[in-house]
């Protein structure tokens, strides 16, 4: 029933050469020619939404190539595909003017931190109980400046065979960059730990003003408060380099901020409405206007072709590390432990966050910027509002991020606020357990590839949000965005939709990752009754998802946490989401939440009139299998499929099917064990 690439994949994989005959036959790749997948070469080669929406995909044959937002510099770019749908394709193969240079695995565990944890996780599957995912991007080194390179890619399948080529892209490098070290004695940066190098630092950001021009970190670590960067320019984090946010509120000054969302003109006179001027992030893109109108935050108003790359760390110095101090992961690897604090305990467990919140609660009276001031700031809102984040980014046509390790923000990673043309690869975030750490966040935000990264998050992995209530639905959806090759392990959600969702979310699609010992749902949508919109289009599929604390689907429209300050609105709803071919399994461990508590439903659906709210659906779950879960608990879920459902085992041997008398117009096909009909039967295949 389950479908699963070949277990003979990695001998498969193996036996492959680049010089031998099996790779003979590469695809021709003269101008204008016309290929497999029917799409002549694209002189434009920037992803766009076809990715995301699966459009033109063959049954063997690769689709859609095509290079994230900014991705391309002097020496490098990235390539991604939509994969074919056969189960039979093992591997795929680049070609570069006409000549193979190499397999998508093999460039994986070259250039990605992801890759050597997802091959110790299926090192570790003993009885190949999960789907198996299969990287399909390729980051091609050594290009030279200035010049025009065509790419194609076939897949490889399991008996040896090529497939047919997949259209052609051409690439044209930048220009040899311009190089400004921040230590060079024009700029004069210490990178001893202890200076404070904000003004050294942003001078060379203020003058790299040259086509391509690159600010370089180098070796050592610089403390600086927050940097704002600009359009066509790189920043470049050397090996050994650690960027590292100041301890101060005062390097972080409100008056340079921004504003989460646009303010509606005229301004709200509801008293429910309030808007906060938050702190700038440690590197920030925003408009001259921080953010307040929503015109000069529209995607390329405010910078084009932003970058920033390396191997180095940023780290926003946000709280102090647990007893412990480091964990040792499933690859023998160290990694960062932060306290789990909260608003109560930020003055005892903060760095970062404990000088700023103090700074604010002391201050709260006279901090500018506060649109419909209450007559109380509550201490929720300040503690929420007022530490910084890694990096803001608002306004941007062009966004890339690629290679470097985020850790320890004050509140959240990545923010990407109403920007397009957004790339995402081989970073590593080490997080756990920062409250708030939301790894990457897109609001407003369309057209962005998340791609073979290592997450270890102190809360949502990778987050959308669209606004809030009434106002809210007036602003910028979020959608086609894609997410591939991850591998996911601590955090909360880890693809978490909400719970802002006005304006909708839409369009993503997320395959090819892997989840283990992520907290609350690997595919977790949350919402609320008053919030508006909400999610839509959601493609979940080809991914395993191991040792959960919780529930592995999530979609709930009674989420409690949800911040005050919005209008409220209609109910938000979920629907159009397909989970495809997935395995889940809790691991029966105590270090797997779910073993020993039967109080989260595997599949938690929270709709409908038991939650005060719409109803959600059509929902499909296709080819999904289930082991060492606690049952399902839905409400309110209408018109949906489970079609070639297995649950192999179910705490306390339970039949896992609980559904309320909302949850109505639903079909079950081939599903084991069936509705009401017992227990599991302890096999899937």
């Amino acid at each position: 029933m389950h479908r699963s690439r070949p277990k003979s994949l990695v001998a498969t994989i193996g036996a492959l050469t680049l010089g031998g005959t099996l790779l003979a036959g590469g695809p021709a790749l003269a101008h204008g020619s016309s290929h497999a997948d029917g799409a002549a070469h694209r002189t434009d080669p920037t992803c766009t939404t076809a990715n995301s929406r699966l459009l033109g995909t063959r049954p063997t044959t690769p689709t859609n190539l095509c290079v994230p937002g900014a991705a391309t510099d002097s020496t490098s770019t990235l390539l991604v595909w939509n994969k074919p749908e056969s189960t039979d394709v093992v591997d795929y193969v680049v070609y570069q003017d006409g000549r193979a240079i190499g397999r998508s695995s093999a460039n994986a565990e070259e250039h990605t931190p992801s890759q050597q944890y997802v091959d110790t996780f299926y090192a570790d599957d003993a009885d190949g109980w999960h789907v198996k995912v299969l990287s399909h991007s390729f980051k091609v080194t050594g290009l030279a400046a200035n010049r025009d390179y065509a790419f194609a890619v076939r897949a490889v399948l399991a008996d040896g065979r090529l497939s047919a080529p997949s259209g052609t892209v051409h690439v044209t490098t930048a220009k040899k960059a311009h190089r400004q070290v921040v230590t060079a004695p024009q700029f004069g940066a210490v990178g001893d730990g202890t200076t404070v190098n904000t003004a050294a630092i942003q001078k060379a950001i203020d003058t790299c003003n040259a086509p391509s021009c690159t600010v370089v970190i180098p070796r050592g670590t610089f403390r600086t408060g927050a940097l704002f960067l600009h359009s066509d320019m790189t920043l470049e984090l050397a090996k050994g380099a650690r960027l590292l946010g100041s301890d101060s509120w005062a390097d972080y000054p409100v008056t340079r901020g921004y504003y989460l969302y646009a303010i509606p003109t005229p301004v709200p006179t509801d008293p429910s409405y309030t808007a906060y001027l938050r702190p700038p992030s440690l590197l920030n893109v925003r408009p001259d206007d921080l953010g307040r109108s929503e015109r000069n935050r529209r995607p390329g108003a405010v910078a084009r072709n932003v970058r920033i790359v390396g191997p180095g760390v940023i780290d926003g110095d946000g709280w102090k590390r647990t007893a412990a101090g480091t964990t040792t992961d499933e690859n023998g690897s160290q990694l960062p432990d932060y306290v789990a604090s909260s608003a109560a305990k930020v003055a005892t467990d903060g760095i970062l966050a404990a000088n700023q919140v103090e700074h604010a609660r002391a201050t709260i009276d006279t901090i500018p910027g506060i649109v419909n001031r209450p007559e109380t700031v509550s201490d929720s809102s300040i503690y929420g509002q007022y530490r910084s984040s890694i990096a803001t980014f608002i306004g941007v046509d062009g966004l890339y991020l690629d290679g470097f390790t985020v850790e320890n923000p004050a509140f959240h990673g990545v923010m990407v606020l109403d920007s397009a043309d957004v790339g995402v690869y081989g970073t590593r975030n080490t997080t756990f357990d920062t409250n708030n750490g939301d790894a990457i966040e897109f609001g407003g935000t369309q057209g962005a590839v998340v791609a073979n990264n290592f997450f270890d998050s102190g809360d949502d992995v990778v987050n959308f949000a669209a606004g809030q209530g009434l106002y809210g639905a007036q602003g910028r959806s979020t959608g086609d965005v894609w997410i591939l090759g991850n591998y996911v392990r601590r955090g909360h959600g880890g693809v978490a939709i909400g719970s802002h969702t006005a304006a909708w979310v839409h369009d993503v699609l997320a395959e090819d990752n892997v989840f283990n010992g992520t907290e609350t749902g690997a595919l977790r949508m949350k919402s609320t009754s008053d919030m508006n919109g909400g999610a839509r289009d959601v493609v979940f599929r080809d991914s395993a998802v191991a040792c959960m604390k919780t529930s592995a689907v999530i979609a709930s429209l009674s989420y409690t946490l949800s911040p005050s300050g919005y209008v409220s609105g209609d109910s938000a709803t979920f629907r159009d989401i397909l989970v495809r071919d997935v395995s889940v399994d809790s691991n029966s461990s105590s270090t797997c939440g779910m073993a020993s508590s039967n109080s989260k439903p595997v599949i938690d659906i929270e709709a409908g009139p038991a939650n005060d709210a719409d109803t959600v659906g059509q929902f499909t779950f296709d080819d999904v299998q289930f082991r060492n879960v606690n049952p399902t608990g839905i409400e309110g879920l209408t018109d949906s499929t489970f079609k070639d459902v297995c649950f192999a085992s179910v705490l306390g041997g339970a039949n896992p099917w609980n559904l309320d008398a909302a949850s109505t117009g639903n079909t079950f096909t081939n599903v084991s064990p069936a509705p009401g009909a017992g227990g599991p039967t302890g096999t899937c295949r």
